[in-house]
């Protein structure tokens, strides 16, 4: 494709002059390192210096011709988008392009920006599109992980350094997406990995869950030991991803936020053991407080307060309102456990031992979590 159509084109994208631009070697060097990118600048990696933008195009010998225009007219969406846009220019005809040592890292980088730009566009059902390259990797099942990763005391996760690991810990071929603007990585895995552990009935479907919950708690405990910092991940089913890679994405995204402000404790978060999270967070906050007011008095809402209450309460509901196994995992006696029942009874006037009442206690518990109170 002419180098001119393609820069019409970006005009048309963007609403604003594109201006073509040929920068020495030495030039572009300066360029990658103003984008704090360095040598890992590829062949389709838009660049910002100062308050230009510039978009690689072609190379030779000379050195680097590209698109520059004003960054400031741009959304970090846009840019991605404008990246697609040369990408595919590029497939229709054009083989000079920049080289680069890691095609496989940059192709999944691409999907990642991709996948992106279509959630900030509320587009979750878009198919992937040819120019990445990546369908022949994407076809069949797969399972999709979202693993979201902080260490505030070291250097972020490379994705040579990630995808080693995950490579190694699933015996197998994966396609590791890093997605833009957050340490969020897409792990995408053949569903051969659950051979074996599949049945047709319930019995199965709560089996493969329990292997990809298993999974999780694996990559969780393996990245702590390897390199500590924060981990949280999500998983679901097994998925198409060409025709629903993004919606995927949104939902995993939504367990990871859901789980992390309902359960701070925990690091594995399940978007099938969320549904009454889910619908919690859906509920305007106003309707929430009235529900507060109504169910539980303002005088006896520090009883929602209290450290050992809300672990008393939690404990007991994750074992299925069982009493003697709820002392157990206390560590205290079976009478110790109805003396801080028969409490919370007196001052909230509602006996979590009666299914009614617990279902109250579950939700009162959930909204004080998410709701502003005068």
């Amino acid at each position: 494709m002419d180098i001119q159509l393609v820069r019409e084109k970006l005009e048309r994208v963007v609403g604003d002059s594109v201006e073509q631009r040929d920068l020495s070697l030495k030039e572009w060097s300066s360029w990658a390192k103003a984008a704090k990118a360095g040598n890992e600048v590829s062949g389709t990696t838009a660049v910002i210096k100062g308050k230009r933008l510039f978009i690689p195009w072609n190379q030779s010998e000379a050195g680097i011709t590209g698109f520059e225009m004003d960054a400031k007219v741009v959304t970090e969406s846009e840019i991605r988008l404008i990246e697609l846009v040369v990408e595919a220019a590029r497939g229709a005809g054009f083989s000079n392009v920049i080289s680069s040592p890691g095609d496989e890292e940059e192709r999944n980088t691409r999907l990642g920006q991709w996948i992106q730009a279509q959630l900030d566009r509320g587009l979750l059902h878009e198919e992937i599109p040819d120019q990445l390259n990546l369908k022949s990797r994407l076809t069949g099942t797969m399972v999709p992980f979202l693993l979201s990763y902080e260490n505030r005391t070291h250097r972020d996760l490379t994705y040579k350094q990630l995808n080693k690991l995950l490579q190694s810990y699933f015996d197998g071929d994966i396609t590791l997406v890093p997605l833009p603007g957050s340490r969020e990585w897409l792990i995408l895995v053949g569903e051969s990995l659950l051979n074996g552990f599949k049945e047709e009935s319930d019995e199965g479907q709560d089996t493969e869950r329990g292997m990809l919950y298993d999974l999780c708690q694996g990559v969780y405990e393996l990245i702590s030991n390897e390199w500590g910092g924060t981990s949280h991940l999500s998983v679901l089913d097994p998925i198409t991803p060409l025709q629903s890679l993004t919606s995927a994405v949104s939902l995993l995204r939504e367990s990871l936020q859901l789980g992390r402000l309902f359960h701070l404790t925990e690091h594995i978060h399940l978007p099938w053991a969320l549904y009454l999270e889910r619908l919690i967070y859906s509920i305007p906050d106003e309707q929430r407080r009235q529900f507060l007011d109504q169910t539980v008095p303002h005088a006896s809402s520090t009883v929602f307060t209290d450290n050992e209450t809300l672990s008393t309460l939690e404990t007991f509901f994750q074992l299925d309102c069982n009493v003697s196994e709820t002392a157990k995992r206390l560590y205290i006696h079976r009478n110790t456990l109805l003396y801080r029942m028969d409490k919370i009874k007196q001052e909230t006037g509602l006996d979590v031992r009666s299914f009614q009442d617990a279902v109250l206690v579950k939700l009162t518990l959930l909204l004080c979590k998410v709701t502003k109170r005068k």
